[in-house]
Formats: structure tokens, C-alpha cells, sequence
């Protein structure tokens, strides 16, 4: 069953090419805006990108733990030297020798979790082919190698590949827990743009509100002034209040404009398309738990798995300035079966003689001036370094966490002392525009009600704009949605 969110979107592009097809106007909520962002912002598709290439490179360390299967030839090889050949008087003969050689083999080796490596073979090992020259005549000779396995291992050196198997799957989650946490940015990212456009429109509708009014009062104080009830500086002053209003207007359509640029870009839609948005009318009302979010923070956003990876390529630095600088041995082992013949059917002829080799290698450092000693001090104060930044980090992320929940339920309270007072502000400047119309009372009054009115709006929408911004940031930093009990991204 396809899921309702999806439904929505489809329905909303739907909404939305009818819409363009029309008026070029799109309709909004801010659920609707930030499902748009999350689908559509370039940062979305870099967040893809960058997880897609985690998960590559993980399948990439996946595919090298593997069996490796090789088919190698050399086809052909062309020589014409001169070499030394002892004689039985203990002289050396020069010999002058042309010759053609060919080999294939087809191998399968694997590495394994000790950082050794084990291998099987087969193969013609070589033919060559011995031209005439001063003396001699043509010779041909085949080796075959039927089977050859063989098995290598160091003993005290740096295993890169243990290593590996811990710190790969940790880049491949952080990588999607980075996804999680780029949708939640752009929610949070969403929006500022959402209340900026919504902000400006209120300020045109305000401006023009204003200037109406003004424009109103103007001719109002046009005839109180004509008839001698009022003086000169008053209808000056509500002349100089229509100029304000003009401006005020000109400024909130430039405002506007720039904000309909960013939300367009932002939501990659058409440029010239117009935005009418709801508001959410209702603010949710929920607890943060501070052990909860720090909790699910934790659990869900990627600094602790980023933590645990530092940490964990720290201990493999250690442990390799350690074994880098010490005594290293290397073993080596095969066995095989060959045969050489001048035909390659008598090359796979029986019987064949058997072969073995096994060599130990040994590297024992004797002096190197202390550099053994300075680069794992050096990993070692890394590794001490990093554990004391993550206990910052931690100290810091917590008091990050604590200081959103207090301003969470700041700016809950500020926003409904703001609802109260956008009331009561406009209700003065209604009675303050009766007063004035019948005279009980001067412009000055008059226009210090109207700009607590005006104010009264403005505090009104930034507190609307700073509850939703705390409740998407909140949400980013937890990666939790404490209204429903949901972790983001399930």
C-alpha cells in the first residue's frame, strides 16, 4: 500500500500543474512546504549523493573480502641475450641465445580476516621456444603446473583489514543517519522560508491597511482643518502618515518579491509562480523530556556512531605505529605438482613431480633514533586528545538540547502573551479612531495607538515564526517528533 504522505505529494503536484496552468499560484501549508523541500531541494540530492557513495565504497570493501578469480598471461615474451655458461674446467663459455616464451595460469586467491592470504593456481607455466643460432638447433620445451596452492601470513605486522571490518559498517550509517539529519535541516530550513514570504505578505497587507487608513484620516483632517478644529501641524501630520504608508508599501512589495525568489528557488518550482500560505492556526502542545531527547539524539542523529568511528581509527593508529615499528615476520608456503615435457600433452603427462617451498622473513629494527617511540607517543596523545573533545562535545550537545527545551516553552508563552496583546492593540486603535473621527482626541494619540498596533502584528509573527523554528530545530537536534512519539524517518 502506497503510503499517505506519498498520496498527498501526488496530489499536491497534481494541485499544483493544474494551478500553474491557471494562475501560476500555489496554495500552502507549512507541512506542505516542507514536504516539497525534502523532495526537491538541491541539498536533498547532494544528501543522496553522499549517501550513495558511502554505500558504494562499503560494497566495494564487501566485494574485496571476496575470492578473487584471474586469468594472467604473458603472450609472448621475446629474449636475445648473451649469458655465461660454466665449463667443466671451471672456464665460462659466452652463449648467444634468442628465444620466445609464453605462460597462463588461472588462479583464485583470497585475503583472510587475519590479513594473510591464501591462493590456488593452474596453469602452463611457461613454454619457450629456442631458436638456432651458431650451434644448437630449434628446441622447444613446455612446464605445466596443474595445481599450485600456497598461503602467506605475517605474524606480528599491522592488520589493515581488521580493522576495516569495524570502521566500514560505522561510515555506511553515518552516512544514512547524515540523510535523516539533512531532511531535518531542511524542515528547520523551510521554515524561515515559509514565515519570511508569510511575514512580508502580512507587511504589504498591513501597509496597505495603513494607507487606506490614512488616506481616510487624511481627508478626514482635510475638513476638521477647513472648518478650524484642528491646526496646521495635525494635518501636516497625517499628510507626512499617507507618504509613510506609501513607503512602507513600496518597501513590503520589494520584500515580498525577494521572498517569493527564495521560496521558489528553494522549493524548485517555477520562477514568477505565487504563493498563497496558511498558517497553522493551532501550536501543538507537547512535553520535552530532556533525558528523552538527549536519549534519542543519541540513538538516532550520527555524532555518536562519528564518535565511535574516531575512536576506533584512533585505536588502529596506536596499534599500528606499534606493530610498524617492531619486530615483523612473514611466512610463506606452497605446494604444487609440475611436469616438463617438448610436447604439452607429455607437459600433462603422469607422473608429475611434486614441489614445495616455505620461506620465513624476518625485519628486526635496530636503530631509528627514537622514531619508533615519538610516532606512538604521538597516537597515543591523539587518541587522549580525541577522547577530550568528545566529552566536550557531549557537554556542549546536552546543554544544546536543555537550552531548546527552555526555549521551547519561552516561546510558547511569548506567543500567546503576543495573541493577547495583538488584540488588545487593535481594539485601542479602533476606539483611538472613533475618538479622533468625533474629535476627543489629537493625532499624536491617533498615531502612537496605530504603532502599537502595528508593532503589536509584528511581535505577533516573530513569536509565530520563533515557536516554529524552536519546535523544527528541536526536532532536527533529536531526530525526534515529540508531538506524535515518533523517531524522523521511520
Amino acid at each position: 500500500m502506497m503510503n499517505p504522505k506519498h498520496l498527498i505529494f501526488i496530489f499536491l503536484l497534481c494541485s499544483c500543474n493544474f494551478v500553474f496552468g491557471q494562475n501560476k499560484t500555489l496554495r500552502l501549508n507549512l507541512e506542505q512546504v516542507i514536504d516539497m523541500a525534502q523532495r526537491n531541494a538541491p541539498e536533498v540530492n547532494i544528501a543522496k549523493a553522499r549517501l550513495q557513495r558511502s554505500k558504494l565504497q562499503y560494497d566495494q570493501f564487501q566485494i574485496n573480502r571476496k575470492p578473487l578469480l584471474e586469468l594472467n598471461g604473458q603472450l609472448p615474451r621475446y629474449s636475445r641475450i648473451t649469458y655465461p655458461v660454466p665449463q667443466p674446467d671451471g672456464t665460462q663459455k659466452f652463449r648467444r641465445n634468442q628465444s620466445l616464451s609464453a605462460n597462463a595460469d588461472l588462479s583464485l586467491s583470497k585475503v583472510l580476516n587475519t590479513g594473510g592470504r591464501v591462493y590456488a593456481s593452474t596453469g602452463l607455466q611457461q613454454r619457450i621456444d629456442f631458436f638456432p643460432d651458431t650451434e644448437g638447433g630449434n628446441l622447444t620445451s613446455y612446464l605445466s603446473s596443474p595445481i599450485l596452492i600456497g598461503f602467506t601470513q605475517p605474524f606480528f605486522g599491522f592488520n589493515g583489514f581488521k580493522w576495516d571490518k569495524k570502521i566500514q559498517p560505522l561510515i555506511v550509517e553515518e552516512a544514512e543517519r547524515e540523510y535523516a539529519e539533512q531532511l531535518a535541516d531542511i524542515a528547520h530550513v523551510s521554515v524561515g522560508h515559509f514565515f519570511s514570504l508569510y511575514i512580508a505578505q502580512l507587511e504589504l497587507e498591513d501597509a496597505k491597511m495603513d494607507k487606506e487608513n490614512a488616506d481616510e484620516l487624511y481627508t478626514l483632517s482635510q475638513g476638521r482643518y477647513k472648518v478650524g478644529k484642528i491646526a496646521e501641524t495635525d494635518l501636516l501630520q497625517m499628510e507626512l502618515g499617507v507618504m509613510n504608508a506609501e513607503t512602507r508599501i513600496a518597501q513590503a512589495e520589494l520584500d515580498v518579491q525577494e521572498s517569493i525568489d527564495d521560496l521558489s528557488y528553494f522549493l524548485q518550482v517555477a520562477r514568477g509562480t505565487k504563493f498563497e500560505l496558511e498558517v497553522p492556526e493551532d501550536v501543538p502542545e507537547y512535553v520535552v523530556n530532556l533525558e528523552v531527547a538527549i536519549q534519542q539524539a543519541a540513538k538516532s542523529r550520527k555524532y555518536k556512531l562519528t564518535q565511535q568511528r574516531q575512536l576506533t581509527e584512533s585505536e588502529r593508529n596506536i596499534e599500528r605505529s606499534k606493530k610498524e615499528s617492531g619486530i615483523d615476520v612473514d611466512v610463506s608456503t606452497n605446494f604444487g605438482l609440475s611436469r616438463s615435457e617438448a610436447t604439452l600433452p607429455g607437459a600433462y603427462g603422469w607422473p608429475l613431480e611434486d614441489q614445495e617451498a616455505v620461506s620465513i622473513g624476518v625485519r628486526i629494527p635496530l636503530v631509528d633514533w627514537g622514531r619508533a617511540k615519538i610516532d606512538q607517543q604521538i597516537a597515543a596523545s591523539d587518541y587522549e586528545l580525541l577522547q577530550q573533545t568528545i566529552e566536550q562535545e557531549n557537554v556542549n550537545f546536552e546543554r544544546t538540547i536543555r537550552s531548546k527545551i527552555r526555549q521551547l516553552d519561552i516561546v510558547r508563552s511569548q506567543l500567546k502573551i503576543a495573541q493577547k496583546a495583538g488584540e488588545a492593540a487593535a481594539k485601542r486603535y479602533d476606539i483611538s479612531k472613533k475618538r479622533y473621527t468625533v474629535g476627543k482626541i489629537d493625532v499624536t494619540e491617533l498615531n502612537l495607538a496605530l504603532n502599537e498596533q502595528t508593532a503589536s502584528r509584528q511581535r505577533l509573527m516573530q513569536a509565530l515564526r520563533s515557536f516554529w523554528s524552536t519546535h523544527y530545530e528541536l526536532r532536527r537536534l533529536t531526530l525526534y517528533d515529540f508531538e506524535k512519539g515518533e523517531v524522523l524517518g521511520n
